[in-house]
């Protein structure tokens, strides 16, 4: 029945896609770029709308993009792809002419996407089939399935050659905590890595510069399995191989990202610190890790707000964290509260937990932006956008906030 569908759906969708190019031999109604110099684009998901916001101003734009239920967005090489929820279908986005140029359909509800650095292809993760997607973003046509059990999120490496594939460790029967995958983008051939000692509940992986190395996130006990760490893999060979010997210790290793020679890690231990009191100022804590990309070896862990982590940012010598379902508690001001969000400093090692109105739909961080040549970063939180000062960590002074109508999800930059 569920192939049925997918072939019913498949069909559906290729006719709509030729009713809509019937109509593409007039150009005269097609609106125009708005000319902005620095566009963020915006994914509202109740709206079903991708939105440009010129970066320079802090304004919406008038244009917006007509998109089922958009959520995580990805940009590169000129095009902009856009995840729909709640349908089996991908958004390919022209950045120059600001317009959707294909709704594609894909095998299944996409969990995750990534893109090739030239823009030419797309990838989804559909967990429930246990399928991954490519997707030509030029026509828009969904090509071979790759068939990767619970295949939930995707990283891909710098130059594209390679795509990492983490499978969800929910509804395994029996689990599989030890293993990810390596897609040749070039090929389609699938390397399953398997590694019972370096490898618990692996999550996500951060790119060092190399196609075929990675620093390997071990969720650990956050997702069932034993113990979080961070292992680094070589994959270069059909057999990969591990260092150090043993997987760095870690107390939670579901986000992360890498600067000079800083690798940042974040997760939620468990159980999870309790505070406020020493080695947790607030009621319940996450962690952050510094680790030595050279030396692999750790600092001492930093308190952040808990929650699942799965979003990460570096701007002005600041590392931005957020979290969804976090512990919620309550401002210093009155209806306020401390969200999901941890700013640390690395220059002074100080951490911020900024508040945010208590009257939002929820309190998950969700999209961050660093907007270049300016010290500012757009930030997606509680389903809104708030443009916070990398200077101040706060909401930036002088700059009139952006009121979004429906639930905002994630941003992007499209402009230098």
């Amino acid at each position: 029945m569920r192939r049925n569908s997918y072939l019913s759906h498949l069909l559906v969708a290729s006719l709509a896609l030729a009713m809509a190019g019937c109509g593409s031999g007039t150009t005269n109604n097609t609106p125009k770029p708005t000319g902005l110099k620095k566009r963020v684009l915006i994914s509202n998901t109740t709206a079903g709308t991708v939105t440009v916001i010129d970066a320079q101003k802090d304004v919406f734009s008038t244009k917006i993009l007509g998109v089922s239920s958009p959520t995580k967005l990805i940009t590169s090489g000129g095009t902009t792809v856009a995840m729909d929820i709640g349908s089996s279908l991908i958004t390919v986005i022209d950045n120059p002419t600001e317009t959707v140029t294909f709704p594609s359909p894909i095998g299944d509800e996409p969990f995750d996407i990534a893109i090739s650095p030239d823009g030419k292809n797309a990838w989804a993760a559909m967990r429930n089939f246990g399928f991954v997607q490519s997707v030509d973003t030029t026509t828009g046509v969904a090509r071979g399935v790759l068939r990767i059990g619970n295949a939930r999120r995707l990283v891909m490496s710098p130059k594209g050659t390679k795509l990492l594939v983490f499978p969800d460790p929910q509804g395994q029967v029996p689990p599989n905590t030890h293993t990810f995958f390596v897609v040749d983008t070039a090929t389609s051939a699938v390397q399953a890595v398997t590694d019972a000692l370096h490898l618990d509940q692996p999550f996500t992986a951060v790119f060092n510069g190399s196609e075929t190395q990675a620093f390997i996130l071990n969720c650990g006990a956050e997702c069932g399995g034993t113990n979080a760490s961070v292992t680094f893999a070589d994959f270069t060979n059909p057999t990969a191989t591990f260092a150090p010997s043993l997987p760095i210790s870690v107390p939670g290793a579901t986000v992360g990202l890498i600067n000079g020679s800083n690798l940042y890690v974040a997760g939620t231990p468990t159980p999870a610190p309790t505070g406020p009191g020493p080695g947790c100022p607030i009621s319940r804590c996450g962690e952050l890790t510094v680790i030595n990309a050279t030396s692999l070896t750790a600092g001492t862990p930093i308190p952040i707000t808990d929650g699942d982590h799965e979003k990460m940012a570096f701007a002005n010598n600041r590392v931005y964290v957020g979290a969804f379902g976090c512990t919620i508690e309550p401002g210093t001001a009155p209806n306020t509260v401390r969200g999901c969000l941890s700013i640390f400093n690395t220059g002074t090692s100080a951490t911020v937990f900024p508040t945010e109105s208590s009257f939002r739909q929820n309190f998950n961080v969700t999209g961050f932006q660093p907007i270049s040549g300016r010290n500012v970063i757009y930030i997606v939180q509680g389903a809104e956008l708030d443009i916070f000062s990398t200077d101040t960590d706060t909401l930036a002074p002088g700059v009139t906030q952006i009121d979004v109508i429906g639930q905002a999800f994630d941003v992007v930059q499209i402009d230098p």
